[in-house]
C-alpha cells in the first residue's frame, strides 16, 4: 500500500472513530463520496489500523440473545438477567416496555392482548416515564379481545388486566388513539355471538386489529391457574378438557397444540377477538413470557411462528436453548 493511501485511511478512521464525525460529514470535509469513506473504513480495518474491543459488563445477555435468535430464527430476543425467579415479572416487564418504546413510530397500529403480564408491561411503561420521552404521534392502539368479569371477588385484580382497559391506558401514555372493543371476551349464546360481531363498533375494532404492525401478547397455559381459568369454574373446566386434547399453550384466549395450531372447540368459537391465523399475519409479534412451566408453550410459539420476538428472563432462555 502506498504511504499516501495509508495516511488517507488513518485520517478517515481518526475522523470517524475519535472525532465521531458521521460518514457524510467526513465525505463533505474531504470532498469525497460517502462510498469512498465507507470503503476507506473497511480497508483500515483490514489493514489492522482499527481494532474494536467489546468491553461489556461481565454479566451480559447479548450472547444468549443471539443464540435464541439463531436457534429459532426470530427477529429479536430480549433476555433479562435476574438473581431470583421472583424478580422475573418485574425485570421482564421493564425490558418489554423499553423494547416497545424503541420500536414505536408515527402512525403505527399496535394491538395487545390481556392478562397479568400485559398489565405489568403497561405499568412498567408508565413507571419508567417512557411515554414522556417519545416524540411520536398518530399511534393507534387496539385491544385484541373483549372483556369478561371474573365471578369471584377474589379475582378482582383481573378486572384491571383486560385488553380494552390496557389499550386505553397505553394510548393515553403515548398520546395515541384508542379503539374500544365493547363486547364480552366469551359469548355462550351462538346467536348473540353472530349479532355482536356484526355490530359496527365491534366489527371496526376487529378489522383494525388485523391491520396492526405490532402485536403484544402473553403466553399462557391451558389450566385453571391461567388468567382465563381464574375467571370461573366453567372456563377452567373447558381449559382442562382442551389440555387433555393436546393443548400446550394459550394465546389470545385460543388454546394451541404442539404444532402451534388452534384446537378448535366450542370454547374457541365463542371468543370475540383476534384469531391465531390473523395474528400470524402481523409483521412483529412480541411474545412476553417466562417461567419453567411455560417452556413447552414458549418453544412451540417460537417454532410455529406465533411470535417472532421474545422477551423473557435468562433462566427461561437457558431452558429454551437445551436440545
Amino acid at each position: 500500500m502506498k504511504r499516501k493511501d495509508e495516511r488517507f485511511l488513518m485520517k478517515v478512521a481518526d475522523m470517524y472513530y475519535r472525532d465521531e464525525l458521521s460518514q457524510d460529514m467526513i465525505a463533505s470535509k474531504l470532498n469525497i463520496s460517502r462510498t469512498t469513506v465507507s470503503r476507506a473504513l473497511t480497508s483500515a480495518k483490514q489493514a489492522g489500523y482499527i481494532k474494536i474491543v467489546f468491553d461489556f459488563p461481565t454479566e451480559s445477555s447479548v450472547e444468549i440473545e443471539k443464540q435464541i435468535e439463531k436457534k429459532y430464527n426470530i427477529k429479536e430476543a430480549g433476555v433479562a438477567l435476574v438473581n431470583d425467579p421472583s424478580e422475573s415479572k418485574y425485570e421482564v416487564s421493564k425490558m418489554a416496555a423499553r423494547y416497545l418504546a424503541r420500536i414505536l413510530k408515527n402512525d403505527m397500529v399496535i394491538g395487545l392482548t390481556w392478562g397479568r403480564t400485559m398489565k405489568r408491561l403497561i405499568d412498567a411503561f408508565d413507571e419508567e416515564n417512557l411515554g414522556k420521552t417519545l416524540k411520536i404521534k398518530g399511534v393507534q392502539v387496539v385491544p385484541f379481545l373483549g372483556t369478561n368479569s371474573p365471578s369471584s371477588t377474589d379475582n378482582d385484580y383481573l378486572r384491571l388486566t383486560y385488553s380494552s382497559l390496557l389499550s386505553s391506558k397505553l394510548a393515553e401514555l403515548i398520546r395515541g388513539i384508542n379503539y374500544n372493543l365493547p363486547a364480552p371476551m366469551y359469548v355462550k349464546n351462538p346467536e348473540l355471538y353472530k349479532l355482536l360481531i356484526q355490530e359496527p363498533e365491534i366489527s371496526i375494532t376487529l378489522k383494525k386489529a388485523t391491520q396492526c404492525q405490532i402485536a403484544l401478547i402473553g403466553i399462557g397455559l391451558p389450566n385453571e391457574d391461567s388468567a382465563i381459568g381464574c375467571l370461573d369454574e366453567e372456563k377452567a373446566q373447558m381449559l382442562r378438557e382442551l389440555n387433555k386434547e393436546g393443548g400446550v399453550g394459550e394465546i389470545l384466549g385460543r388454546v394451541f397444540d404442539q404444532n402451534g395450531q388452534t384446537i378448535h372447540s366450542d370454547f374457541d368459537q365463542k371468543i370475540i377477538g383476534l384469531s391465531l391465523e390473523a395474528l400470524r399475519k402481523i409483521p412483529t409479534r412480541v411474545g412476553i413470557a417466562y417461567g419453567t412451566k411455560k417452556i413447552e408453550a414458549i418453544k412451540v410459539a417460537l417454532q410455529s411462528g406465533l411470535i417472532n420476538v421474545l422477551i423473557t428472563d435468562h433462566l427461561t432462555a437457558q431452558e429454551l436453548l437445551k436440545e
